[in-house]
């Protein structure tokens, strides 16, 4: 449910991003099928979803993993906003206990804002990232 949620707030944006240059891609940890279902299903076209099964990517980062991340008490409050806006939680796949991020990486691969998740549903502000993004793009 939270990844739906934070997938179709950039899909949002995804034209205004598109303009400006920015290239998104999602980053899942399931298999390369689960990331087409998952690219079909939140309707994102082109918009690349890669998959990093053995979640190396989120080691590298230094991503949050555990129960102790999906149990927190924010979590909860996560999760009725996520279920007040729409957003159900479908067919568990990939890494259920894997906490996820957002990078705004620049050409040639600087890392210009970076944000990872303390608890399930713990997101940045679209507002910021796109523009971090925008701001990214015209240096």
């Amino acid at each position: 449910m939270f990844c739906r949620e934070q997938v179709a707030g950039f899909r949002s944006r995804a034209n205004e991003l598109e303009r400006a240059g920015v290239k998104l891609v999602f980053i899942g940890n399931g298999t390369a099928t689960m990331a087409k279902d998952f690219q079909d299903f939140m309707e994102l076209g082109d918009v690349p979803v890669w998959t990093d099964p053995k979640r190396q990517t989120y080691r590298h980062l230094g991503f949050k993993r555990g129960w102790l991340s999906v149990l927190d008490g924010a979590a909860l409050k996560y999760s009725l906003r996520a279920l007040a806006n729409g957003f159900r939680q479908g067919r568990t796949q990939g890494d259920p206990i894997q906490q996820g991020g957002v990078l705004v990486v620049k050409r040639g691969g600087e890392v210009v804002y970076g944000y990872a998740s303390a608890v399930a549903g713990d997101h940045p502000p679209i507002d910021d990232v796109v523009a971090q993004a925008l701001k990214a793009a015209r240096a």
